[in-house]
């Protein structure tokens, strides 16, 4: 075989491998997490008027997450004498005989934004196929309960 014929054959080969690998379709990556679609709840005011809140949940990654959204309705960005805490609820617990809670945050100030950051998540197994899921973010000011917001159910 020349070095004319060797060079044609190595040239086709590679053509051909190359245009293989140009039309094989690249792997999807999962989107980055802000762009998952959520499951929200809309916005309300709480009984005192002092604020307006949300309770979204969503799944990423195969982890249930959730988040509630806080705006101050007192003028300026945080609320005096007032937490928020946001959980995750397995609705269909009773079937399994496991606790209805499946993640809880801590109890944190009400401030302008969307808490916890990161958003709270579970123990993947704590989450059983096929269950329905909602969370809530409930708002203690001065003591008292003044918001209970449910997200729509997520059935992972």
């Amino acid at each position: 075989m020349s070095f004319s014929s060797l060079s044609r054959v190595l040239i086709c080969g590679f053509a051909g491998a190359a245009a293989l690998f140009a039309f094989t379709p690249a792997a999807q990556a999962d989107p980055p997490e802000w762009e998952v679609a959520k499951s929200c709840s809309g916005v309300y005011l709480t009984t005192d008027g002092a604020a307006e809140v949300q309770s979204c949940v969503y799944q990423y990654e195969g982890v249930l997450k959730a988040y509630g959204s806080l705006t101050s309705k007192t003028g300026g960005s945080t609320i005096d004498n007032c937490t928020m805490v946001v959980k995750i609820i397995d609705k269909d617990a009773y079937r399994t005989q496991s606790n209805e809670e499946v993640a809880v945050s801590r109890d944190m100030p009400c401030f302008n934004g969307s808490y916890p950051s990161p958003p709270l998540a579970t123990n993947t197994a704590a989450v059983v196929a096929g269950h329905h899921y909602v969370s809530y973010t409930e708002i203690t000011h001065n003591g008292q309960g003044v918001a209970r917001i449910y997200s729509p159910e997520l059935i992972p």
